[in-house]
């Protein structure tokens, strides 16, 4: 493991599961080691040495420490206090709400450092239980924070103070075109992804095959479901290795309640997968209906843009793909996200504005 060195961008997060911010936050290191610019992952906590994170970073070669591992007998505050006043970052960048409220309370002991704090939210859908505290909290001091970045309209507008939209990014990297003809939801079964509306879509097509990748606490009343009605459902659990599964996949379906712009929605873009979207968060801003993708107004309208989607003329559908992997490669790729956003980390003083990127 690389050495920790003075002035590094560190990209903070807790990551129990990995999905979309997690995601993001590789993506952004290897945009950032790209540009010979010093990066470290720091977690918040080790859960355990199968963490899913921790096998993609070490397989991308981006340095990272886990602050149990450094200060097993300090709490996560302390902890991440004495790493920034031993090694002392340029940047403290926090992605999720836990890494968020730390690093500003960091930032605000430390003041003689001079470290610059900023944090990315990710999250378009509104918590509940304890969860829902900490939310709040994360968002209500914003000001705490030199940037504040939402990755979508719809979660900017839930941040009291200034920020500033950027647009979320993939990687092109081992992103073949996909071959595959599955119809597929890619995503966690909760409530705000709304895999229930999956189930009634793939009711309206009895002669196609639906495949679900992923898991949640859905899961069990989805199965539920199924006993009683569609037989076309297939089930395929929490995924490791996702660049498989693309390979399979020809449409996917994104029929959730909330979202902010989804990763699963760009990483499908990016390998020339048909993306079939409800018109929620900035999914508008991203698929343009039957020049790269479909997008409906509402529940209604899906079953109909999904067989248009089906019966589309072979040729049609090579142009489409091709549009789809275009949009990202200009707009949505890691290179482009990655070289705007550097920006922030600069030695000038960081000033925040309201303009998207």
């Amino acid at each position: 493991m690389k050495e920790i060195q003075p002035n590094e961008i560190w990209l903070v997060i807790d990551s129990l599961r990995y999905g979309g911010i997690e995601t993001h936050t590789l993506e952004l290191a290897k945009g950032l080691r790209e540009n010979n610019i010093p990066v470290r992952v720091i977690l918040l906590k080790r859960y355990s040495d199968t963490q899913l994170i921790l096998e993609k970073l070490k397989l991308a070669l981006i340095p990272f420490e886990t602050l149990n591992d450094l200060y097993p007998k300090l709490s996560t505050l302390a902890a991440l206090k004495k790493a920034a006043k031993t090694y002392k970052p340029s940047v403290l960048h926090a992605h999720g709400y836990k890494a968020s409220i730390v690093s500003k309370i960091v930032k605000w002991l430390l003041p003689s450092l001079q470290i610059k704090q900023i944090s990315t939210y990710h999250a378009g859908e509104t918590p509940k239980g304890r969860v829902k505290l900490y939310d709040a909290l994360d968002r209500y001091t914003t000001f705490m924070s030199n940037v504040s970045l939402a990755v979508s309209r719809k979660i900017q507008a839930k941040l009291p103070f200034s920020s500033i939209h950027i647009n979320n990014f993939v990687s092109f990297d081992n992103a073949p075109l996909s071959s595959g003809k599955q119809i597929a939801f890619v995503g966690r079964l909760s409530e705000e992804k709304a895999p229930d509306r999956f189930i009634d879509l793939a009711r309206s097509f009895p002669l196609e095959n639906f495949h679900i990748y992923g898991t949640g606490p859905m899961e069990q009343q989805l199965k539920q479901l199924m006993e009683h009605s569609s037989s076309n459902i297939y089930f395929h659990g929490h995924q490791k290795n996702m660049n498989k599964v693309w390979e399979n996949i020809g449409i996917l379906i994104i029929c959730s309640r909330f979202e902010g712009l989804p990763m699963t929605a760009l990483e499908a873009m990016a390998r020339g997968v048909m993306v079939v979207s409800l018109d929620v968060g900035d999914l508008n801003l991203l698929i343009k209906n039957k020049f790269n993708g479909f997008i409906a107004d509402n529940d209604e309208q899906l079953p109909k843009l999904l067989w248009e989607c089906l019966k589309l003329p072979m040729e049609q559908k090579v142009t489409l793909r091709e549009n789809a992997q275009r949009t990202i490669e200009l707009s949505y790729s890691r290179q482009a996200a990655v070289r705007q956003l550097i920006q922030y980390y600069g030695t000038s003083p960081l000033t925040q504005n309201t303009s998207q990127i």
